[in-house]
């Protein structure tokens, strides 16, 4: 099943916005970017280049993402766009694997920046 066009991003335009403004979350699997998007539901931009293997593997990864961010259970209300670049080794995880890790740094975006969830401190 393939994702909505309204819940993707489509143009380098869009990716450029959440890579500037977005905060970034590293994972073992899949480096996540996101930022506010002001619409009602969430999108999703994916980044999967040779660095994550062959074409096989490459679409692998696309097929886990889009699956993940499919079964994301986030409430509604303020949309989010999302950029997840791959990783190398990606392709060779299970659907669950990548399921928790999506999931966590998602459930992480609602903690203020900073480590261990306290804000980060101010320069000055």
């Amino acid at each position: 099943m393939r994702l909505r066009p309204r819940q993707r991003l489509r143009t380098g335009a869009h990716f450029d916005t959440v890579f500037k403004r977005g905060r970034r979350l590293e994972g073992r699997l899949f480096l996540l970017v996101a930022a506010p998007n002001g619409l009602p539901f969430d999108r999703l931009g994916l980044a999967v280049s040779r660095r994550a293997g062959g074409a096989v593997e490459r679409n692998r990864a696309r097929r886990l993402l889009r699956e993940s961010f499919r079964r994301l259970d986030r409430p509604p209300g303020g949309g989010i766009d999302l950029v997840v670049v791959a990783r190398a080794g990606l392709a060779g995880c299970g659907q669950s694997e990548v399921d928790i890790e999506l999931r966590e740094r998602v459930r992480r975006l609602s903690r203020p920046p900073g480590p261990g969830g306290a804000p980060a401190p101010r320069a000055g």
